[in-house]
């Protein structure tokens, strides 16, 4: 026999023995029941503090059409969990203590002030960090990396306040204005344009504030971080195709404007302000989706493969 060769057969085996011996005592009965307790504890404190925030924010969901896709955000982010809970049990615990508590502290400063402020935006942007802030402290920073995605996607859920929201929403609809009049043209459709009001044979479009754009954009934002968290992209093509969803808005709401003011002008006013206004959400969604998977596919095929492998680091 070999002597090198059994050397280092009882060092692999010595260092097996080894990580299986720091594995159990990371997950041991005790570990895994204090884990359970400190959970638990934190679940309930969560409920007993966000109690009052959650209810408005829900409300606030179902009232304002702006925010509706804010409904389907925690199951998303539920679902991102639930899929990577191997990758969680499997975590080492440990580390990161003190992050976690600067993040408890850091939500609870935000909540506890825009609660004395009456300040929703704030309060509700605590309820991430406190989430975050939570696995960070109990089970460490290799948890805390895995889940940190799904559990930082509720932010998309919080409001813009009004004031954000207001300020944004004038620029685009001059944005927006000025691409479909040139779209128009492009096409040879006489337009004339005076800032956010388009005049075509017959018609005039006016496009106001929920046909800026924004509400588009917000969208196709929460669609292209869904894609990100959903597919085994690299991080450099998922923050790309997170860059797309602005364009993809745009272009999006452009062609409904232009579909619009086409429809007024080839079939009549009644048309356009009727069935096609009715349609033009949908139009909008659609357009959206089918650039943002079409970014998707690029950002997708165009990935170097490594020995033949079809996955990329992510």
């Amino acid at each position: 026999m070999n002597p090198m060769g059994g050397a280092l057969q009882r060092l692999r085996a010595a260092e097996g023995a080894s990580l299986v011996s720091a594995s159990e005592i990371d997950r041991s009965p005790g570990a895994r029941r204090l884990d359970a307790a400190l959970l638990a504890a934190a679940c309930v404190l969560f409920a007993a503090l966000y109690a009052p925030v959650v209810p408005g924010l829900f409300r606030q969901w179902l009232d304002d059409e702006n925010y509706r896709h804010g409904l389907l955000i925690p199951l998303i982010s539920a679902l991102v969990l639930w899929r990577r809970r191997g990758e969680l049990r499997a975590a080492p615990a440990g580390g990161g203590t003190a992050a976690g508590a600067a993040l408890l502290a850091l939500a609870a400063v935000l909540l506890i002030g825009g609660t004395a402020a009456a300040e929703l935006f704030t309060t509700r942007l605590s309820l991430p960090l406190y989430l975050l802030g939570a696995v960070l402290a109990i089970r460490g920073a290799h948890t805390a990396r895995i889940a940190a995605p799904p559990i930082l996607f509720l932010l998309l859920m919080v409001p813009l306040p009004y004031i954000i929201y207001y300020k944004i929403t004038f620029p685009m609809q001059l944005l927006s204005a000025r691409l479909s009049a040139g779209a128009l043209d492009a096409i040879g459709v006489s337009v004339a344009r005076r800032g956010n009001i388009l005049t075509v044979p017959g018609y005039t479009l006016e496009v106001v504030a929920a046909c800026s754009g924004l509400r588009s954009l917000m969208t196709m934002f929460t669609l292209a971080l869904v894609f990100a968290l959903l597919t085994g992209l690299s991080w450099k093509r998922k923050a790309v195709l997170a860059l797309c969803a602005a364009p993809v808005a745009i272009a999006a709401n452009t062609i409904r404007l232009v579909v619009t003011a086409l429809g007024a002008w080839a079939i009549g006013p009644e048309f356009a302000d009727g069935p096609l206004h009715e349609a033009s959400g949908l139009i909008v969604f659609a357009a959206g989706f089918l650039l943002l998977a079409l970014c998707l596919g690029i950002l997708t095929w165009t990935r170097p493969r490594r020995n033949g492998s079809q996955r990329s680091p992510s």
